[in-house]
């Protein structure tokens, strides 16, 4: 039976420490990115700020699915077995 991308989230998150690490950073850089949004006229910094915190959260949602894929695949060898 496969989980649902929304189900395995929930159940890594769960489960594994590594993948709960990044998706509460993950989390933390939306929250950060959100208040550069509410702010009329960004400076040059904080446009500079707001745009790397928009690269490292994609670079943590990018880990989180690596581990997502390993975890389908080493799901799928076991049913394969």
């Amino acid at each position: 039976m496969s989980d649902t991308e929304a189900q395995l989230f929930a159940r890594l998150k769960e489960a594994n420490p590594e993948f709960r690490r990044l998706a509460e950073k993950h989390r933390e850089f939306d929250v950060k990115i959100g208040e550069y949004d509410r702010i009329y006229y960004l400076t040059s910094e904080q446009e500079r700020k707001r745009k790397e915190l928009q690269k490292l959260k994609l670079k943590l949602k990018d880990e989180m699915y690596a581990i997502m894929r390993q975890h389908r695949n080493e799901q799928h060898q076991v049913v394969s077995s």
